[in-house]
């Protein structure tokens, strides 16, 4: 059975030294956003602060900073350069809040719940530092919590608030639950969903994709602790679903090998209906130091994107 652990303080998630190892990183989106604030992400709205886009034509009022009198020295006609604007992204976490992220292994430090929470800090954390408005939606078989979007230090503190507030109970419902978490998310932005995604992948993604296709830079960050995978038991064991209250007991000896077979399969089906959809996977390790296979995807995406 799962142990019972104290939620920790909002203000213990993030470290100082975490924060010194994020400050030059970025999870910016793909994809155009929509925003009017300076910030790192490709904006629709064409401006004069960043890559060049085209010329047009010039029009009495415009700043003469930005005539383009090379291309007035080939034409005799004044046009200006026009730039792509950068804005500020709105990220959206969506994070799995059902009984089956309560699972610990022994000697662990954290539960795939207390793990997750910390990997959420951190993405609101990048979000402050980079200006992005963010929120956070919490959910099993519905949206169990939910903080609007919002910016600034004293929203950050309220998003870690909602994030330690509420520990995992019931099942999942991945079409109902993400489905209304999903409604919330109305603009272009990043959204990253959090999830074991214990279901069967090809319907969780169908869910999240209309994420992707209303113009979201999607990213589904899959939670496994590795001592899931392995089974390592050595006799007969009772295994407690988490979710159903199902017991049963089972030699792990003769089921171990088609067992990891099925899990590592789970993972590659889930990566791949990602890859179909157009938007990325991750599996993120449960381990003592949270930050690092996080903080690797940031920094992977950034050189792979920027």
């Amino acid at each position: 059975m799962a142990q019972e652990h104290a939620q920790p303080s909002p203000f213990s998630l993030v470290d100082g030294s975490i924060v010194d190892r994020i400050r030059q990183l970025e999870l910016f989106s793909r994809f155009r956003v929509e925003s009017f604030l300076a910030g790192p992400n490709k904006s629709p709205f064409k401006g004069f602060s960043s890559d060049f886009v085209q010329h047009r034509q010039y029009f009495h009022g415009d700043s003469l900073r930005f005539l383009d009198w090379r291309l007035y020295g080939r034409t005799e006609k004044l046009h200006v350069r026009q730039y792509e604007d950068l804005t500020n992204a709105r990220v959206s976490v969506v994070l799995d809040v059902s009984n089956s992220m309560s699972y610990r292994a022994p000697d662990a430090t954290f539960s795939k719940h207390e793990f997750v929470v910390r990997c959420a800090a951190l993405i609101f954390y990048l979000a402050l530092l980079h200006k992005d408005s963010f929120s956070l939606a919490l959910f099993n078989t519905r949206v169990a919590e939910r903080t609007p979007f919002g910016s600034g230090r004293t929203h950050l503190h309220r998003v870690l608030r909602g994030l330690v507030g509420r520990a995992p109970e019931g099942p999942t419902d991945f079409t109902a639950g993400l489905n209304e978490a999903a409604s919330f998310i109305r603009r272009k932005g990043v959204t990253v969903v959090l999830s074991d995604f214990m279901d069967d992948p090809e319907r969780i993604v169908r869910v999240i994709s209309h994420l992707r296709y209303e113009g979201s830079d999607v990213i589904a960050m899959q939670i496994f602790d590795p001592a899931e995978r392995e089974m390592d038991f050595s006799s007969i064991t009772r295994f407690h679903d988490l979710e159903s209250e199902e017991v049963i007991a089972l030699d792990p000896v003769l089921l171990r090998r088609e067992y990891r077979r099925e899990f590592d399969l789970h993972q590659a089906e889930m990566k791949d209906a990602c890859r179909r959809h157009g938007f990325d996977h991750v599996a993120l390790p449960v381990c003592t130091d949270y930050d690092v296979p996080l903080l690797e995807y940031v920094r992977r995406r950034m050189e792979l994107f920027s």
